[in-house]
């Protein structure tokens, strides 16, 4: 009995070893598996916090897409937008003129005109114009080159875009102004000059077009292809335009005194088309006191536009 009982004894030992380093395996099981639970929860809730930032990232994009859409849609309608004020502006000049032209107003229209910019000078003229809120016409061609003919450290293509945002009416006068070098040799060689033009203008300004055009030495000197070349002109929606009243700064001008006697014996019409030059420093010597004159003489100051009764077409 006493050798049985050492022998259940031994094997409840045995057993009783086997459980505890089962025990002892399943506590490190329960801890590997429990530091297993952890790193997977502390991974699951920052993967779920950076799910839930990455979400509030897209959402935030979004809406800065929505807004950046919204803008750019405000870019695409503001060429609308200003066309549609400046057809208001100007439909209200065309009835003053009108009015005018019918007798039923004894008010005064003057266009001031400058004519073969862009030149350095012109930067002149544009800041008088600004500082008497004037508006004006630049009747524009590119033989000067991209440096200005009258300064060659400044670069004139950029005052195109200066017209534009100034506010002025941006008119073509050939791309060459080429008299006597092949302008007037053919309806054609006058309209591919006038399309280079339009293009050139087009280019410098990022998408500005003309409808206006004034013939290089006035219409006259066109001669036998006057009239097929207006033709040419009505065919793409060109109307042309010369002028009524000047100071003589295109040639053999000598002094302001003498300006100011030609530009105001040739002042006779309650509506002027005034020429002008915006390389000549005299004309840019007298033009705020030029301005002044025709402001006080009941003149109201104004750029041409396609629809005026001064635009032939």
């Amino acid at each position: 009995m006493e050798k049985g009982n050492k022998k259940g004894k031994k094997r409840f030992l045995i057993l009783e070893s086997i459980l505890l380093i089962l025990i002892i395996i399943s506590s490190i099981i329960c801890v590997l598996l429990n530091n297993e639970l952890n790193k997977a929860k502390k991974s699951y809730l920052k993967n779920k916090s950076d799910y839930k930032l990455a979400l509030e990232n897209l959402n935030t994009k979004k809406v800065e897409l929505e807004n950046i859409t919204s803008e750019l849609n405000g870019y695409k309608n503001i060429d609308e937008t200003i066309e549609s004020i400046k057809k208001e502006y100007f439909g209200e000049i065309k009835k003053l003129e009108d009015d005018i032209l019918s007798g039923k107003s004894d008010r005064k229209i003057a266009y001031m005109t400058f004519d073969d910019g862009p030149y350095s000078n012109t930067y002149k003229v544009l800041n008088i114009l600004d500082e008497k809120d004037v508006k004006a016409t630049f009747f524009t061609i590119s033989m000067n080159g991209e440096y200005c003919y009258d300064n060659k450290s400044v670069r004139c293509f950029d005052l195109y875009k200066e017209y534009v945002k100034r506010g002025h009416t941006i008119a073509n006068h050939t791309y060459t102004h080429a008299i006597r070098y092949g302008l007037y040799n053919s309806v054609d060689s006058f309209m591919n000059a006038i399309d280079r033009q339009q293009e050139h203008v087009k280019n410098m300004t990022g998408g500005y077009t003309t409808n206006i055009v004034r013939f290089p030495g006035g219409s006259s000197t066109a001669r036998g292809l006057k009239g097929p070349i207006i033709e040419a002109l009505k065919s793409k929606g060109y109307g042309w335009v010369d002028w009524t009243a000047q100071d003589g700064d295109g040639g053999g001008l000598y002094s302001e005194d003498q300006a100011w006697s030609l530009l105001k014996g040739s002042l006779d019409k309650n509506i002027e088309v005034i020429l002008f030059h915006d390389y000549n420093t005299i004309t840019t010597n007298i033009l705020p006191d030029v301005i002044n004159y025709l402001k006080e003489n009941g003149y109201e100051i104004y750029p041409l536009f396609y629809e005026s009764n001064m635009v032939n077409k």
